[in-house]
């Protein structure tokens, strides 16, 4: 394999979690115990649902914009001090690495979130570049931005390039666009059967990994 793009949430950080649990973080913090009522919230509009349900059930007095600022920097500290890594990232990325493929970061999170975590896990070194979607302008639902990864690594064809993943969306996005696709196991992604059907190869842990069947 020459060329890779990755997914760093859920896919070669385990930090998915503190994403998609954020409101009950805050409970947490606040001194409350777990709430499943905070798993019904619509996710279209889940900082309006949980503010509203914070003040109805906790008579806390918060908006949207507050609410949304405490997540952002919740997730910068455990970006910054606790997130680890997915079982064997490390491992593979130095594999990759060391075999001269090229590699980059294609990621819905914003470069300031997660540079403390790519510092800190000494992440920096497997790759050539970091892609954004909210400052590149697209999301990973368009292949648009997948493209634009393989072109900047110097691949001329999607199927010369593997694309890991653990969000079914954008493994969809990548699979149709004609990529290799690694799903990664995470248990923030609801529709796990649907992963596996859509995606190459779907492992829990890169050590499952058959190399002799990635891109050439």
């Amino acid at each position: 394999m020459r060329y890779a793009i990755f997914d760093l949430d859920g896919t070669i950080t385990d930090s998915m979690s503190y994403w998609r649990n954020a409101g009950q973080h805050f409970l947490t913090e606040n001194g409350y115990d777990y709430d499943e009522g905070l798993n019904h919230i619509e996710n279209k509009n889940w900082l309006d649902g949980t503010c509203k349900y914070f003040r109805e059930h906790y008579d806390f007095s918060v908006t949207p914009e507050s609410l949304h600022k405490w997540i952002i920097d919740f997730v910068y500290d455990r970006y910054k001090t606790k997130v680890g890594f997915k079982p064997n990232a490390y491992e593979l990325l130095t594999k990759l690495k060391n075999d001269g493929v090229k590699m980059c970061i294609c990621s819905s999170t914003d470069k300031f979130l997660m540079q403390p975590a790519l510092d800190r896990l000494d992440l920096n070194k497997f790759f050539e570049f970091t892609v954004h979607c909210r400052e590149f302008g697209a999301e990973k639902n368009d292949p648009v931005i997948f493209k634009y990864c393989m072109e900047k690594l110097g691949a001329k064809e999607p199927s010369e390039v593997a694309v890991f993943e653990d969000a079914l969306y954008s493994a969809k996005t990548a699979k149709m666009a004609g990529f290799y696709v690694v799903g990664m196991y995470d248990k923030t992604e609801p529709n796990k059967e649907q992963m596996q059907n859509t995606v190459d190869r779907y492992v829990y842990d890169y050590s499952e990994l058959d190399f002799d069947k990635l891109p050439k």
